[in-house]
């Protein structure tokens, strides 16, 4: 039988996000594979690709108009996915860069300043993998998607940022620009405490554990 992974892509420049990781692996039906391509080598992500059934795409503190080379193999590993049409799912920096390559716009959102901490977030009926709702979410950037993409709507907003979520009409792409894979690690050294983190932890749940559901018979 053929094997199939989940390919998880961290971004991270500097700390790695491997508890988001655990929680993602744990959850997964499928078994899952960790790549650091700053921190460490895109090299993996190349090897691994012929047995990767799906792919998160995590965040970071990354430009998607920076021009690292590793960007540049994300995006061959992003474009060769699509082509072979199979889930992706990108989160913050993630949510940016696939819009990025599909023709969408990412810009500043407050003149260069980051911010950080929880927000209310509506989550659209088309957004295809939960019930529509208004939530709590994680969020830290300083960039974000001004400008949806072809073919794609746009599937959560906030009275902060008009695009927050992204799904594609045709593809199984999903998009959040709040941190839906968040650990509480991750949480604590945004200087959101553990009250607030458990606030936001039921929706990110059902978020991610929708797309890893939907893994089962990918």
């Amino acid at each position: 039988m053929e094997s199939k992974s989940l390919m998880v892509i961290d971004p991270s420049m500097e700390i790695p996000e491997i508890e988001s990781f655990n929680s993602i692996s744990i959850q997964s039906p499928i078994q899952t594979t960790y790549h650091l391509p700053a921190i460490h080598s895109p090299d993996s992500m190349y090897s691994n690709f012929e047995e990767t059934s799906a792919i998160i795409l995590m965040g970071s503190a990354a430009s998607v108009h920076d021009s690292f080379q590793w960007i540049k193999d994300i995006q061959i590993i992003i474009e060769k996915a699509i082509k072979r049409k199979i889930p992706i799912l990108g989160i913050c920096f993630g949510h940016q860069f696939i819009a990025h390559i599909f023709g969408g716009v990412v810009d500043y959102l407050w003149e260069k300043s980051k911010k950080k901490g929880i927000r209310k977030v509506k989550i659209f009926e088309n957004n295809l993998l939960i019930p529509k709702t208004e939530t709590l979410l994680i969020y830290s950037h300083q960039e974000g998607v001004i400008k949806c993409p072809p073919n794609f709507q746009i599937s959560a907003s906030s009275d902060t940022v008009e695009i927050e979520g992204l799904v594609h009409k045709n593809l199984p792409i999903w998009t959040f620009q709040p941190h839906v894979e968040s650990s509480k690690e991750f949480a604590s050294r945004l200087g959101i405490s553990s009250q607030q983190f458990t606030k936001t932890l039921n929706c990110s749940s059902l978020i991610l554990g929708s797309f890893l559901n939907k893994l089962k018979n990918s």
